[in-house]
Order: structure tokens, then sequence, then C-alpha cells
């Protein structure tokens, strides 16, 4: 083959040619389409990568501003008063904004408006909230609407704070040992057991164990060691006992308890008991207009509080000349209708019908001592007792009459206790009844549970027991014959032994959150041969010293002691509260962001 040699080639008709080059475009933009698909849809992933983050960034946000609430609260519990009035959340509210140094950027509101910083998010994670108190004085809860952004996500919670206390628990005590006041034991050491060695805490105090048959059915606290027999804790149990074993089990044979709730008994930090609890008799005054919004009702002296169907109550109080005060001490009182009104007239405090009044709702009844300075309202000069009353102060036999009450009963065996029983000037409260509403009763000295004590709504009532002193189930013994001190058989002399008998029926329930701040919850005449039934407490009861309302050999009630499930979200109206006081989150719920990423309002 010549150089000039050609090889031939086919080029085809003009259609060929057409369709090749149709094919070859076609190609290409299948390409280009599948290209620009991929970059779209990876940068959609990044886009929804960095939206995912940016959501969740914006929840973190949410919780921080939350716990920076609580945080300043437990620092100062009359941070409550403060947020901003203006915020939509806070409609009814009673608030102010901090300002000073106590300025907080979270109460911002509007464009203009601040943010507080995440810390750690180099900014670009912030957060507000709004404040609710109109509820808090009446049941301790607060509403908070926290709302956290991250560019331009915002979500927002609202939730109810709650103080931490002791209606956290079906049954709490500081002290598992008898009540040193009541058992006549000066040589008892107030100390936990596991402060000191087993000999030395059993050879001076009277520890108090959990018999078999009692069922605990609900969460319970003891800042003590416990000692169990038997017994079936329903709820968890926890005890401030940093020792091992954790807690103690009886001699007894048949001993071993249940406990239901896996890893109860366990550790947990001690809580404080306030040592009075007069602070809530503040809550009576007119006088502190930015703390006490709401006053309460104080009554004087002896006090018969008896709630009626109806949302009603009826209080006998014949000491009492002022039901709300001014200044501490006091100087000056009022006598508002809502809390029944002094004097001897009839339907009157002081009356012997009492005064019927509406249930003082969603706040506080406090029973004061008579005062001993003549420059308080409510003084009565120690030689004079109100129209109709008797104070009778005989030994042995020192107690009061008034309007059909009685205190001691005819031929009544007083038992021994310190303060003494049914002193006739003492701020001691004697409750019974149902209860139509939501009250908490406090009293000075004892407070006496005289009768069942029920709700006429389950779901609704609320009821509040705080005694400085011990809050005693009454549980009066009659003597049927004495031994004569003079041989004419005159009820003057000593009971005999075997003529003893109950006087009320047999079996009691009380509802209600109760506290005593200083003493014990406890059963009068609990160690006598007879059997009361079952004593059925549906709520929380708190105290200082382990209170006795029976003994093993089957005397006295035994307990049937169930929780409110409502004191997990909610407290009775002004209940005390720890030394320390916490805060936690009682319900929560995701809502629709409270704002715009640019601040404005939804």
């Amino acid at each position: 083959m010549n150089a000039h040699s050609r090889i031939p080639v086919s080029r085809g008709n003009k259609n060929e040619r057409g369709a090749a080059l149709t094919m070859v475009i076609v190609i290409g933009a299948v390409l280009m389409m599948l290209i620009a698909t991929s970059t779209a849809f990876s940068l959609s992933s990044l886009r929804k990568s960095s939206t995912d983050a940016d959501w969740n960034g914006a929840m973190a946000a949410v919780y921080a501003g939350v716990e920076d609430y609580k945080s300043k609260l437990s620092n100062d519990n009359a941070y409550v008063k403060y947020g901003n009035k203006l915020a939509p959340f806070s409609v009814g509210s009673d608030l102010q904004l901090p300002t000073g140094v106590m300025t907080n950027p979270a109460f911002g509101l509007g464009t203009a408006g601040t943010w507080a910083t995440v810390s750690g998010s180099n900014g670009t994670a912030s957060y507000r909230y709004e404040v609710d108190n109109s509820k808090y004085s009446a049941s301790g809860i607060l509403r908070l609407r926290s709302t956290g952004r991250v560019n331009d996500s915002i979500r927002t919670l609202v939730v109810n704070v709650k103080q931490q206390g002791f209606i956290d628990y079906l049954y709490f005590t500081d002290y598992e040992i008898v009540d040193p006041a009541q058992q006549q034991n000066s040589n008892c050491v107030v100390t936990h057991a596991w402060e000191q060695n087993d000999n030395e805490h059993k050879n001076y105090c009277t520890e108090i164990q959990f018999a078999p048959g009692d069922v605990i059915n609900g969460p319970m606290h003891s800042n003590d060691t416990l000692l169990i027999c038997g017994t079936r804790f329903k709820g968890q149990v926890t005890t401030s006992n940093n020792k091992l074993p954790i807690y103690r089990k009886a001699s007894n044979s048949g001993c071993t308890p249940t406990f239901e709730v896996p890893g109860s008994p366990e550790f947990s930090t001690s809580i404080g008991m306030p040592a009075t609890n007069s602070e809530m008799r503040s809550e009576t005054r007119t006088d502190l207009p930015d703390i006490v919004t709401r006053p309460g009702c104080l009554y004087t002296g002896p006090t018969v509080i008896t709630f009626l169907n109806g949302g009603l109550m009826n209080v006998k109080s014949p000491f009492t000349v002022k039901t709300r005060i001014a200044g501490a001490p006091a100087t000056s009182g009022t006598t508002p209708a809502e809390c029944g009104v002094p004097g001897t007239s009839a339907g009157s405090l002081g009356s012997s019908g009492g005064a019927t009044i509406a249930v003082i709702e969603q706040n506080l009844i406090y029973v004061q001592n008579v005062p001993g300075l003549s420059d308080d309202p409510n003084y009565t000069a120690p030689t004079s007792s109100p129209t109709g009353f008797t104070c009778t102060t005989a030994t042995g036999k020192k107690g009061w009459s008034f309007g059909g009450n009685q205190f001691p009963l005819a031929d009544e065996i007083i038992p021994w206790a310190e303060p003494a029983h049914y002193g006739c000037r003492n701020g001691d409260a004697y409750i019974k009844g149902k209860l139509g509403g939501q009250v908490s009763v406090a009293a000075e000295n004892y407070v006496y549970v005289t009768g069942d004590l029920t709700y006429s709504d389950e779901t609704a009532d609320m009821l509040g027991i705080v005694g400085q002193n011990a809050v005693w189930v009454w549980n009066p013994l009659i003597c049927e014959e004495y031994y004569s001190n003079n041989g004419n058989g005159a009820k003057n002399g000593t009971c005999k032994e075997n003529k003893r008998e109950f006087s009320l029926p047999k079996n009691r329930t009380i509802s209600g959150a109760i506290l005593s701040v200083a003493h014990t919850f406890m059963v009068q005449n609990y160690d006598l041969e007879d059997s009361r039934g079952k004593l059925t407490v549906k709520g929380a009861i708190s105290q200082k010293f382990r209170g006795t309302v029976a003994t093993t050999s089957g005397s006295g009630y035994v307990k049937d002691y169930n929780y409110d499930p409502r004191f997990r979200f909610m407290a009775p109206p002004k209940f005390l509260s720890p030394v320390s006081t916490t805060y936690g989150i009682s319900e929560l719920v995701e809502v629709s962001a409270a704002f715009k990423p640019n601040g404005v309002a939804n």
C-alpha cells in the first residue's frame, strides 16, 4: 500500500448523523441533571444537619433557662416576686423586674429586649423566660415558660416549679426515737443512731420500730437509721444513714421487711427541720403587702374548728380580739368578716355557738398562745377569762370548758405530756370534720385531731396541719372507778388500772399533710391494752421525732398510711418548707414557640 492509499470510512447519511448528535445531547443533559441533583441533595443534607443541630440546641437552651431560674430561687426564696409583668404569660401575676446587680437579661421582651446567653455556647444559644406566680401563695406552684433560641430555631416549654420538701414523702422523720418530751427520759441524747454507736443509742433513747402488719403506701425518708420488724414498704425508701447496714432489722423472729421498689432503702441527704413555725403567723399580718399579699386568719388561745358541709367551718375562739395583726410583736389589728367576728354576740367567735363562716379558701389559719405583752391587741390579763370560758387550774385536772367543749372530759385520765395537755391559754387547735376547700391550720402549741378529718371532694380539697409542738390523735380514756383518797368513793383518787375504757369509737381517718415542727405526730394513750383498730392517714406525715401509735402487744392503732399523689405537684396553702429549700420540676409540656427569632412575641 502506497502513501496515497486511504482507509475507507463510512460517513453515513444526513439522518444518521443527526440522530447521533441528538443522543449525545440527551446523554449530556442526563449527566448534568444527575450532577445537579447530587449537588442539591448534598447541600440539602448539610442544611438539614445544621437545622437538626439548631433544633436540638434550642431545647438545650430551654433547659438552661429552667435551671437558671431554679438556681436563682434556691439561692433566694424571695426571687418568686421577680419577673416581667408585661409578659403575656405573666398576666395576673404580682411581679417586678430586678435591678442593679440583680438585673436578669432572661426577662427581656420584644425585638429590643435582652436574651440570656447559654454559658459555653459562644453566644449562639440564648434563652428567655416568663413567670406566673399567681398561684404561688396558695399552692406553692410557680409556672415558668422558658424559650430557647439557636439561629432561627425557637422552642418553648411550660414547666411547673415546686418547692421540694416534707410533703414529697408520705412519711418523714428527723429522729427515729420517741420524743424525749413525751417519755420523761432526761437521759436521752438526741442524736441520730448513725452518729454514735448502737450501745450508746439503745442505752439512752427509746427507739421505735416499724411493726409487722404496717403498710407504708408511698415514698418515705428518715434522717435517722430505720429499725424494722416486718412492714411492707410500697414506695421508695430513703435514709440519711451513711453506714452499713443501711437499716437495722429488729431481733424478733419473722421480721423480714418487704421493699417493693428496687434499690430500697437507699442513702439520701438529710432534710433540715425549721426551728419554729412562727413564719406562718406572719401570713396573718397586714403590714407586709410586698410579702403577704393575702393575709390569713389569726385566732388566739384554745380554738375549736369544725369543718362542715358546703365549704363552711365553725370556729370557737373566745380569747380572740383581732384576727389580723400588724407589727412584730403586734401593736394593732383588724377584724375582717371573712375570719369571723370577735365578741360574745350570737354568731361570733366568742359566743357559745361560735362563728360559722366560709372556709378561708387557699389561705392559712394560725392559732397563737394568749400574748403575754399588754400592748398586744389580743392580750388578756392572766387573772381574766372570756365570758363563758372556764379555766381549770387544779393539779391533775388542768383544762378548760367553753361552748359545749370540755378538755379534759369529765373523769378523763390526762396522759403525761410536755408541754402539758389542755392549757387554758395555749395556742391549741382542736379540729375535725369534713373539709370543703383548701386551707392550712397551724398552731403555736398543739394540734388535736378530735375526730375523723376528711375531704368533701378528694380531688379538689386539701388540708395542711402544722403544730409547733405535737400533733395529737385525741384518744381520751375515761376512768369508771377510782381508788378513794378519803374512803368515801369520791372521784378524786387514783384510777384502778383494770377499770379504764376508751370513750370514742374505734378507727380514725385523717386526710391532709401533717407536720410537727419540734415534736411528734402521736396517739394519746397508745400504750393501753385495748386495740383501737386502724389509723388511716391519706396524705403525708412529717415530724421531728417518731410518733408512737401502737405497741407490739396490740394496743393502739394499726397503721394504714397512704400518700396523696397530688403532693408531688402542689402543696397545701402556705405550708411550711424545710430549712434549705430546693426546687424541682413537677410538670412539663412543650408548647408553640413563645417568640419569633427576632424576639417578637408569637
